[in-house]
């Protein structure tokens, strides 16, 4: 009789087997998520790198329509991206020259031009209103918004038909200038509130309409910050995109996607949270946030729905219930 195959060494071979099939899924599983890591790493340096050029070529047609600070604000953003890009250095020189013209000519100052006496030797009221109209105009070319907004305000109440047309220029243009020049700052809402005022006069340019437009995205952003993240995610996705520099529209973007993600992390709730921390990997490609995106997807992938119950058999052969008690006192009968 042949001898029996030895059990145990059976079973060793078995869990050797299995075990070397689990170390190759593994290894599998591993290369694949080094290579997922790799390629969103590269997408996120191809997405930068376009979005850059893109602002790259806005400066480039700014400086070419005069928008001169609105170029310098995109430049500095391309610049702190890419310190050493050599065509945002150029471009960045050549907004800074054009606002600054005749820097040679500005330091031997000019006398200031007066108003030619009459011959009479007599001054009209004429004479006077123009030697304000100068003040007003070098209030204006001094780039002194506030206080050229005043005057020319006080001007057209005391002459309001006096070079009515020239004074309006003035103040449209005192009204735009220094309400762009609040947008940057804390005073988003006093800068459009300017802006506005200056649409009473003429038609916005188109420097002022773009930036007008973001300031309202960003107000509209954070007045649903930490209340309504999704509402906010909306607002603050159109900013980042059509203007990464204003303000810290991208920072803010990034940090309603983490907590938005966290939130359904908390509640494992994998499947909503791995395309947050996607975007959110793309905006900031830090290790934290890769290490969330890998836990969600993994999280996601082996969140599968229940399957239903199979294989049982239906009960039969019950009575229905009536809802009656049955009586179990009995009563004797009466002694025959």
């Amino acid at each position: 009789m042949p001898p029996k195959p030895n059990l145990l060494s059976l079973v060793g071979i078995i869990i050797i087997g299995l075990a070397l099939i689990l170390g190759l899924y593994t290894t599998l599983g591993y290369l694949g998520w080094r290579s997922g890591q790799r390629l969103r790493a590269e997408q996120v340096v191809t997405e930068q790198t376009a979005e850059v050029a893109r602002q790259t070529n806005f400066a480039r047609d700014d400086i070419a329509q005069q928008n001169y600070r609105l170029a310098l604000r995109r430049l500095a953003w391309v610049l702190a991206q890419e310190p050493g890009n050599e065509t945002a250095l150029a471009l960045q020189a050549q907004a800074q020259a054009a606002l600054n013209p005749n820097a040679a000519a500005m330091a031997t100052p000019r006398p200031a031009p007066s108003a030619t006496p009459p011959l009479s030797g007599t001054v009209t009221t004429d004479d006077l209103l123009a030697q304000q109209l100068l003040q007003l105009r070098k209030l204006v070319n001094d780039e002194e918004w506030p206080s050229a907004i005043e005057e020319i305000a006080r001007f057209q109440r005391a002459h309001p038909s006096y070079e009515r047309l020239e004074t309006d220029r003035l103040l449209f243009d005192a009204y735009v200038n220094y309400g762009l020049s609040l947008l940057p700052g804390e005073q988003v809402e006093l800068g459009l509130f300017y802006l506005r005022q200056a649409e009473k006069l003429g038609d916005l340019p188109t420097e002022a309409s773009d930036q007008r437009l973001w300031a309202v995205l960003y107000l509209d952003g954070i007045s649903f910050y930490r209340v309504n993240w999704d509402a906010s995610l909306f607002y603050f996705r159109e900013l980042c995109l059509a203007a990464p520099f204003f303000h810290d529209a991208c920072a803010k973007l990034e940090e309603g996607l983490l907590a938005q993600a966290n939130f359904y992390a908390a509640q494992q709730d994998w499947c909503p949270a791995e395309p947050l921390y996607q975007e959110a990997y793309r905006l900031n490609s830090s290790s934290d946030t890769a290490n969330k995106l890998a836990q969600a997807r993994t999280g996601c992938l082996s969140a599968t729905a229940t399957p239903p119950l199979s294989g049982t058999l239906p009960i039969t052969g019950t009575l229905p219930i009536t809802g009656t008690v049955p009586n179990t006192n009995t009563v004797p009968g009466p002694t025959p």
